[in-house]
C-alpha cells in the first residue's frame, strides 16, 4: 500500500478499525457519537487510544495546521475524538453528562473544520 493510500500514518495500524466509526466531522458529530455509543464501545476506542496517544501528538505535531496529510488528519480526529471520550470513561462512567449543561441547548454558532489553519 503507497503510502498516500494509508488510512493512518505507519505505526498507527493497530488503530485503523475505528476509522470508519470515530473519525468524525466535527466537535457536533463526536459529541453526539460518544452520547449515542454504549459504554463499552466508548472503553474499546479508549484503551485503544491511550497507549498510543504521545505518539500520535508527537507525530502530529510536525505539521501545521493546513498542512496536515491525509492518514494524519485521520489520526488528528481520533484524537479529538479520544478528548471527547475520556471524561465518559475517567470521570462519569456514562456516555451522558447527567448533571451537565443539556447537550440539546449546544449551539454552535461557527464551526473551524479540525484541520483547518487558525489564523
Amino acid at each position: 500500500m503507497d503510502t498516500t493510500d494509508r488510512l493512518l500514518p505507519k505505526g498507527f495500524e493497530a488503530l485503523e478499525p475505528f476509522v470508519a466509526d470515530w473519525v468524525l466531522a466535527d466537535a457536533v458529530a463526536r459529541m453526539s457519537k460518544r452520547q449515542a455509543s454504549r459504554m463499552e464501545d466508548i472503553r474499546r476506542f479508549y484503551e485503544a487510544m491511550l497507549p498510543l496517544g504521545e505518539r500520535a501528538l508527537e507525530h502530529l505535531r510536525q505539521f501545521e495546521l493546513g498542512e496536515v496529510p491525509a492518514a494524519s488528519e485521520r489520526l488528528l480526529k481520533l484524537m479529538l475524538s479520544l478528548a471527547e471520550v475520556a471524561p465518559a470513561v475517567e470521570w462519569y462512567g456514562d456516555p451522558r453528562v447527567n448533571d451537565g449543561f443539556p447537550i440539546e441547548r449546544i449551539r454552535y454558532r461557527r464551526q473551524i473544520p479540525d484541520a483547518a489553519p487558525q489564523t
